[in-house]
C-alpha cells in the first residue's frame, strides 16, 4: 500500500489508501471506496454514514494566519443593508427616541451619527424631517389600537384628568384611562396631552374633556368617575357633567393628604418650633416628634398612588387609620401635640363625609371598598351604614340583571318568532289565558324573577363570607372566584379601576415635562401630544 505524498484533508484520519487496487478503506466500517484522486466522495461517505466524525478539527493542520480563508475575506467585504434591514434599524431608533424622550434633532448630531456609522457602516440613517414623520404615521397607527382596545372593554371606564403648563407657558388637559382587563389586570392608557388655547373655565374643561372621549368614541354612558384635584375650576367642571351624564366626582386623596399636611405645618407654634431647631440643638426633639408624626401621611400617599392595583377601595379603611394614629399617638412636645391636633381636624374636616350613603347619589369610594373582598365587612363604618351599603350593592346587581335581560329580550324575541309552532295554543290555553299577558309573557316573568332572587342571594353570600388577608390581592380574588359571582364580578370590575389619586395624569405631565426640555421650547404642541402619547401607549 501507498499513501499520497501530502494529506491535507481532514478525511484522510479516517481512511487507507490502496493505489493497486484503487480504492480507499474506511477505518469506521471496514467499507471500500473506489479511488479517483479526489476526497469527494470520502467526505460524503463520513456525512451520511458517520454523522458528526467531521466536527473535531483538533487535528486538522492549521493555516497559516498570514493567508485569510475565503470565508475572512468574504466577512471583510461590504455588503449593503436589505430594505428590511433598514426599516428594523429606523423603527428601532424611532422607539428610542420615543421611549428615552430625546429630541428628533439628535439624529443630526455628529456623535450619535458616527456611533450609528461604527454600529453598521452601510445603514443610510434617515434625516429629522424623515424621522418625524414617521413618528406621525405612529402616533395615527397607535391611535387606531388605542381606539379599538377600549371598544373591546365590557366594563366602565374611569378617566383622571388634570390641568398643566410647560416652560413654554402652554397650557395642556392631561387625560389617563383605567379599567380592569378580562383577565382582571388593572390597565391604564394615556388618552390626551390636549393643548389648551381658552381660558381654564369649568364650561370649558367639561367641553374639553367630552371631546377627548368623543376622539376615541367613548359614550358618556360608560364613564364611571373621574379622579381630579381641588382646583375649584376642575370641581365645577365635575359638578356640570355629574349633572349631565352622571359621572361620579372623586377627589384625588393625594392632594387631600397634602392640604391637610400642610395646613398643621403652618401652625404657629410648630413654625416656631422649626425655625428654633435649626439653631438650638436641644429642639431637635420636635423635628424627630413632627417626622414620626408625618410617616402615616407619607406612607398612605405612597400606597394611595399606586397605578397596577385597587386603590380607591382601600382609602376608607387608611382614613380609619390614620385617625386612629392621630388619636393614638403621644408627644411631649408643644409643636408635636399641635401637629397631631391640627392633622385630626383637617381629616375630620375633609373627609367627615366620605362614607355618607344616600338613596339619590353613589359613593363610588365606599361601594369601591365594599366589593373589595378585603374590606367587604365594613368595619370602617357603623353596622347600620354598613347594611345601607349591602342594600345599595343590592339595588345595582339587580340593575344590572335587568340591564342585561333589556340587552337581550330582542334576540330571544326574534328566536321565538322563527320557531315553527311556538305561537299555537290550545283552547284550554286561551280559556286560562288573562286578557292582559301571554304565555310568553308569564314565562319571561318567572325567568326575570329567578335571574332577581339569585343576585339577590349572590349579595347575600359575599357579604356573608369572611374578609380576605390584607396583603391579599383583590383583583386575582375576583378572577378566581367570578364563576361563583357572576353578577357582583361585573360591579367590581367597574368600581375597583377608579383610583384613589389623579397622579397618573400627573405623571403625564412629567414625561411632557421632559419632552418641552429647554433645548426644546419651539416644539409644536401637536407633537407633545404625539410623543407624550407615544410614550404611555407603546405598541
Amino acid at each position: 500500500m501507498a499513501t499520497p505524498k501530502t494529506k491535507t484533508s481532514k478525511v484522510w484520519d479516517n481512511f487507507i489508501l490502496d493505489n493497486v487496487k484503487k480504492v480507499v478503506k474506511c477505518n469506521i466500517c471496514k467499507g471500500d471506496l473506489a479511488w479517483h484522486g479526489s476526497t469527494s466522495s470520502m467526505m460524503e461517505h463520513l456525512k451520511r454514514k458517520h454523522v458528526g466524525v467531521l466536527e473535531d478539527d483538533s487535528t486538522r493542520p492549521k493555516r497559516s494566519c498570514a493567508s485569510p480563508t475565503a470565508m475572512d475575506q468574504y466577512l471583510q467585504r461590504k455588503r449593503p443593508v436589505s430594505l428590511q434591514q433598514a426599516t428594523a434599524l429606523t423603527n428601532s431608533i424611532l422607539t428610542m427616541l420615543v421611549k428615552d424622550m430625546r429630541p428628533m434633532s439628535m439624529v443630526d448630531g455628529e456623535g450619535f451619527r458616527e456611533m450609528i456609522r461604527q454600529f453598521n457602516p452601510e445603514y443610510i440613517l434617515p434625516s429629522r424631517t424623515h424621522f418625524t414623520h414617521l413618528m406621525e404615521k405612529k402616533y395615527e397607527a397607535t391611535l387606531l389600537k388605542v381606539k379599538e382596545t377600549i371598544k373591546e372593554v365590557k366594563s366602565a371606564l374611569t378617566l383622571t384628568a388634570d390641568v398643566w403648563t410647560s416652560r413654554a407657558t402652554e397650557a395642556y388637559l392631561g387625560v389617563s384611562c383605567h379599567f380592569i382587563s378580562e383577565d382582571w389586570e388593572m390597565k391604564t392608557l394615556n388618552l390626551a396631552t390636549m393643548p389648551l388655547e381658552e381660558r381654564h373655565s369649568g364650561v370649558n374643561i367639561m367641553t374639553w374633556l367630552e371631546e377627548v372621549i368623543a376622539k376615541y368614541d367613548i359614550l358618556p354612558t360608560k364613564i364611571k368617575a373621574v379622579v381630579h384635584d381641588n382646583g375649584s375650576n376642575i370641581v365645577a367642571a365635575m359638578r356640570m357633567l355629574e349633572e349631565k351624564h352622571g359621572w361620579a366626582s372623586v377627589r384625588c386623596s393625594g392632594h387631600t393628604l397634602q392640604l391637610i399636611v400642610n395646613n398643621a405645618l403652618k401652625e404657629s407654634s410648630i413654625s416656631r418650633a422649626v425655625g428654633a431647631a435649626r439653631h438650638l440643638p436641644d429642639q431637635w426633639v420636635q423635628l424627630e416628634e413632627l417626622t414620626q408624626g408625618l410617616q402615616p401621611f407619607q406612607c398612605a400617599t405612597v400606597y394611595l398612588s399606586g397605578q397596577e392595583y385597587a386603590t380607591a377601595s382601600c382609602l376608607p379603611q387608611l382614613v380609619k387609620g390614620l385617625q386612629r394614629s392621630t388619636q393614638q399617638t403621644r408627644f411631649e412636645t408643644g409643636a408635636g401635640k399641635a401637629f397631631l391636633a391640627s392633622a385630626e381636624k383637617g381629616i375630620n374636616e375633609r373627609w367627615g363625609c366620605l362614607n355618607t350613603i344616600s338613596a339619590e347619589k353613589e359613593n363610588p369610594i365606599v361601594l369601591s371598598a365594599s366589593l373589595d373582598p378585603r374590606f367587604r365587612k365594613l368595619k370602617f363604618m357603623g353596622a347600620e351604614d354598613g347594611t345601607r351599603v349591602q342594600g345599595s350593592i343590592e339595588v345595582l346587581a339587580i340593575k344590572e340583571v335587568r340591564g342585561s335581560e333589556i340587552q337581550g329580550c330582542e334576540q330571544v324575541h326574534q328566536q321565538r318568532v322563527s320557531v315553527p309552532g311556538r305561537g299555537d295554543k290550545s283552547a284550554l290555553d286561551n280559556l286560562l289565558q288573562s286578557d292582559t299577558d301571554s304565555l310568553s309573557e308569564e314565562e319571561d316573568e318567572s325567568h326575570e324573577d329567578q335571574k332577581l332572587q339569585m343576585a339577590r342571594s349572590e349579595v347575600q353570600m359575599y357579604f356573608a363570607e369572611p374578609a380576605i388577608h390584607k396583603k391579599d390581592d383583590p383583583l386575582r380574588w375576583w378572577r378566581e372566584n367570578k364563576g361563583r359571582f357572576p353578577v357582583l364580578s361585573k360591579l367590581a370590575r367597574s368600581f375597583l379601576c377608579i383610583p384613589a389619586t389623579s397622579t397618573p395624569s400627573e405623571r403625564i405631565f412629567s414625561v411632557a415635562g421632559n419632552i418641552c426640555s429647554q433645548k426644546r421650547a419651539s416644539l409644536s404642541r401637536d407633537h407633545v401630544e404625539m410623543l407624550t402619547f407615544l410614550h404611555f401607549n407603546p405598541e
